[in-house]
């Protein structure tokens, strides 16, 4: 034992050292930031990326690429990146990540090394976090923010990181007029506040943004049914032809906007408090509502293709079903996937009510971090918020930055403007997102009213009535969660049933063959080469 205890204190001391040179280039030292974000929600470079598609052409026939010129990523963008990052640029395009390392170096002189991780949902974050499982920077969903930071599970940002008079803060610089007002005005219940309540600004920084709506092709739907707003989920005329989320919250948010279609209808937009009414109305969650909610739930089940989390984009290319509840960013990259196959896709956000959504940087309490690694995560959200680094996460992504100014501006009208000779071009105002320094309008075909753009950017008039989901807090959590289990168990049709019993009947008919075959010559079959049991370990609950 003494033996064993002596070999670990040489084998330490042996470490020690180059645990030193592990830490930065001749013992300079290194900053850990430990990063977690959506599954590919950042630009990675590469085929795919901003800068490599913007420099290079690939041939449709024989596949050959070659480089091109570029208005955009010319030779004053290529000298700026190196200037500010100090190292040579990549026309392949590097990742993000690695970018920042290299700003950050040269910005501060302080190596800082980016642990970047992923999750799939909120609620795996969330597990992760309660869990103990530490992370400097997390990137959770407007509702995700509410209920952390009713947790006291956040730290808020620092004051300095809103000082507008420091270049280097790129994120208030730049950040849409439009989103930091909904961020200072959007409330949080804080556990560990003096007052109860701090805004979502005080706590995130945003990153993407977007609305809920229908893709749809104007081919196989009537648009006039889409006057039924939500409810066209219960038409029987599209039975089977239409899937919805799987997922509680947008599932309820949609039953919910049926169930008050009315009252949501006779508001006026006009009205100064009409998205308060709007957001009022689309956060209801007492017993009486959540009851008629699962009824209508049950009704969407019955008529509905199926539930869904990614499948929807390519059933909707495919022409396997004519709509699909989606979030805007997977809308465009669905009528983008559409298009490249001939077929046309348009998104609609119905009348009564949509979801405005939000995902955005937070720093999850850690007592044990130091300011060093503090500074560094409020330079991660900079470094992304610079617009040059916006443009680059929007096209990788599909979704749209929070971010505005000029640079912005310019991407987006290269990508939806029309052509000079288009006689359908119609004035698209975007200066409520842009800025209000002057008029940002982007001269755009008529169909884009219709499309992309409109995704990506509806006019100011339709966000209104668009509302943000709360954190409805566990007991009308727990009400809800206990909707969606008797949805999703709901009993089976009888087809279904009769197909599960033949399917339960042939495996233990084929269990037993295997099983006592040999003691019955002509049961048993000779067993096929090459094949072995491979144990799958079993999933561990969160």
């Amino acid at each position: 034992m003494k033996k064993r205890i002596g070999s670990i204190a040489l084998s330490a001391l042996l470490l020690f050292p180059m645990l030193g040179m592990l830490s930065g280039c001749g013992g300079e030292k290194t900053v850990t930031l430990r990063v977690y974000n959506w599954e590919e929600y950042i630009d990675e470079g590469g085929k795919g990326s901003f800068v490599y598609d913007e420099l290079h052409e690939e041939d449709e026939t024989t596949h050959k690429v070659t480089e091109i010129e570029s208005d955009i990523v010319n030779a004053d963008y290529m000298e700026r990146y190196e200037r500010e990052t100090g190292r040579a640029f990549n026309k392949n395009g590097y990742d993000l990540i690695d970018d920042f390392e290299h700003w950050y170096k040269t910005q501060y002189g302080v190596n800082v090394r980016v642990e970047y991780s992923t999750f799939g949902t909120n609620e795996d974050m969330y597990n992760q976090l309660k869990l103990g499982n530490k992370y400097d920077l997390a990137c959770p969903s407007e509702y995700m923010i509410m209920k952390l930071a009713s947790e006291g599970m956040l730290d808020p940002l620092d004051e300095s990181f809103f000082d507008e008079t420091d270049e280097n803060n790129h994120y208030i610089r730049n950040v849409s007029r439009f989103i930091q007002d909904k961020f200072e005005a959007g409330e949080l219940e804080v556990s560990d506040s003096d007052t109860g309540k701090k805004h979502w600004s005080d706590y995130a920084a945003g990153y993407m943004w977007g609305t809920t709506g229908l893709v749809y092709n104007p081919e196989t739907v009537d648009e006039s049914d889409l006057e039924q707003g939500w409810n066209i989920m219960r038409y029987p005329k599209y039975k089977g032809k239409v899937t919805t989320k799987d997922n509680v919250r947008d599932s309820y948010f949609v039953a919910l906007a049926i169930r008050y279609r009315t009252e949501l209808l006779a508001l006026d937009p006009a009205d100064e408090n009409y998205n308060a009414m709007v957001t009022e109305i689309m956060n209801r969650r007492d017993a009486e509502t959540v009851a008629e909610v699962e009824k209508i739930l049950m009704d969407i089940k019955r008529n509905i293709f199926g539930f869904e989390t990614d499948t929807g984009k390519s059933d909707m290319v495919k022409g396997t079903i004519s709509l699909n509840f989606a979030w805007s960013g997977d809308a465009v990259y669905a009528m983008d996937e559409a298009e490249d196959q001939g077929v046309s896709l348009n998104y609609y956000m119905p009348e009564e009510s949509a979801n405005l959504f939000f995902d955005g940087w937070v720093i999850p309490k850690d007592g044990g971090r130091s300011d060093e690694t503090r500074h560094a995560a409020h330079a991660f959200i900079n470094y992304l918020s610079m617009p040059r680094n916006a443009v680059r996460n929007s096209y990788y992504i599909g979704y749209t930055s929070v971010i505005g100014g000029e640079e912005m501006f310019e991407y987006t009208d290269n990508l939806y403007g029309a052509e000079d000779d288009d006689e359908t071009a119609v004035d698209y105002d975007l200066s409520y997102f842009f800025g209000n320094d002057r008029e940002y309008v982007i001269s755009a075909p008529e169909e884009q009213l219709k499309r992309q753009l409109y995704a990506q950017f509806p006019p100011q008039q339709d966000t209104l009535r668009c509302a943000v989901m709360d954190y409805y807090g566990k007991e009308a959590d727990d009400l809800i969660n206990e909707l969606w289990t008797r949805v999703k168990g709901e009993a089976l049709d009888a087809w279904a049933i009769i197909v599960l019993c033949t399917a339960a009947a042939t495996a233990i008919g084929s269990f037993l063959i295997m099983k006592f075959g040999s003691k019955i010559d002509w049961f048993r079959r000779k067993p096929k080469t090459g094949y072995r049991l491979v144990k799958q370990e079993p999933i561990k609950p969160q």
